[in-house]
């Protein structure tokens, strides 16, 4: 319960913040640099963009983060589950890192449902929905982006690299 107070007490924090900044600029009362804006809305978009991503305490296999929460690895065994996990992604107005994402993602399938998803922006496109392997690169220049795997009484292995 105090995670959850402490997210919503931050999130309120970040909103408060991007309103008194954006109020300053507009009444005219402090001439704010642009950038300053633009930094300060990217920060609040950042943090709620990485809220959406599952806690690490909640995937059933393992991931590890690169230089950003859009690229890293990510490893599991599922027995018989059935859940979405959102494993990389975000909302960034300007990513620091290249603006597209190289995605290696192999699956085998046991038993059941999976499907690998792209969520870019509104829309979803699906890169695996059986045993397979995909491997391609994802343009995400100003978009937000997640990578999410979706499964249904799913028994098998899945290994994602992403950079």
């Amino acid at each position: 319960m105090f995670g959850f107070t402490k997210l919503i007490f931050a999130r309120m924090i970040s909103i408060v913040n991007i309103v008194v900044i954006l109020g300053l600029s507009i009444f005219g009362r402090v001439d704010l640099k642009k950038e300053f804006i633009l930094n300060a809305y990217n920060k609040v978009i950042l943090f709620f963009g990485d809220n959406s991503l599952t806690n690490d305490n909640k995937l059933k296999g393992k991931r590890e983060y690169g230089v950003d929460h859009y690229v890293g690895t990510y490893t599991a065994n599922y027995t018989d589950y059935t859940g979405e996990e959102i494993l990389f992604g975000g909302t960034i107005i300007n990513r620091k890192n290249k603006e597209y994402i190289k995605l290696k993602i192999k699956v085998k399938k046991e038993s059941g449902n999976i499907s690998v998803i792209n969520k870019l922006g509104n829309n979803e496109i699906t890169l695996i929905d059986d045993t397979g392997e995909y491997e391609n690169n994802v343009y995400i220049e100003g978009l937000s982006y997640y990578l999410i795997v979706r499964l249904d009484n799913f028994k098998g292995y899945i290994n994602i690299e992403t950079q």
